[in-house]
């Protein structure tokens, strides 16, 4: 059984499905036995979703004044996307589809063993994504604080464009599609070369200014801070310095 809400709604018995899309006076979703499939997106008066222990899929995109989300045992897909509030999303055994993208507050990815898919674009916070063997499909691109991306063994797909922070890809080896554009300091970017070149031009220009080893901190931090894209590229800035020395 299905139902679309538009309104105020009482409980359903046998509910399967409920469609709530868009509802921004409804502020809490009741605990119905049984239900499978919950769409509350765009509900932005939404504050907590019930525990519902049969629910395989949740999809709450756009809904701003959700602060958690509970441990469902059974669910399987959670699309939470631009929840701006949520800071947490719990270790969820049998999640194997994730699409946090746009979560600005969330700082974390869970590390769920048997995960398949993650879509974590534009999260600002979260600086790592935890080693997880069975995923296969990984959406990170502007995760401005990401600064590593793990040795996935069974990762097929990765996108980590627009990754400023990040200084390398690993070689795995089962990926079939790359794209790590605008990514100025990994190596199998083709912007790398020509980005490394002028980092060293101006480290020899102020290594002539500044001379002697009391002074190397100084010059290493004023190349970051003149060229390094998001001030993050001083460990990159510091071995291509001693390559010229």
């Amino acid at each position: 059984m299905c139902i679309i809400c538009t309104g105020e709604y009482k409980t359903i018995e046998n509910l399967a499905n409920l469609d709530c899309l868009g509802c921004t006076r409804v502020t809490e979703i009741p605990f119905i036995h049984g239900l499978k499939t919950l769409i509350c997106s765009g509900c932005t008066s939404l504050t907590k979703i019930p525990n519902i222990p049969s629910l395989q899929t949740v999809i709450c995109f756009n809904c701003t004044s959700l602060t958690e989300i509970p441990m469902i045992c059974e669910l399987e897909y959670l699309n939470c996307s631009r929840c701006t509030s949520l800071t947490e999303i719990p270790p969820i055994p049998s999640l194997r589809c994730l699409n946090c993208f746009g979560c600005t507050s969330l700082t974390e990815i869970p590390n769920i063993l048997e995960m398949k898919e993650i879509y974590c674009t534009d999260c600002p916070g979260i600086k790592k994504i935890p080693n997880i063997p069975t995923l296969q499909y990984l959406n990170c691109s502007r995760c401005t604080s990401l600064t590593e991306i793990p040795n996935f063994p069974s990762l097929q797909v990765l996108y980590c464009y627009e990754c400023t922070s990040l200084t390398e890809i690993p070689n795995i080896p089962g990926l079939k599609s790359l794209n790590c554009s605008y990514c100025p300091w990994i190596s199998q970017n083709s912007e790398f070369g020509e980005n490394l070149k002028k980092l060293i031009f101006l480290q020899k220009k102020l290594r002539r200014r500044y001379i002697g080893k009391k002074l190397e901190a100084l010059y290493l931090q004023i190349s970051e801070i003149y060229y390094s894209p998001g001030c993050k590229g001083y460990e990159l800035a510091k071995r291509s310095f001693h390559s010229i020395l």
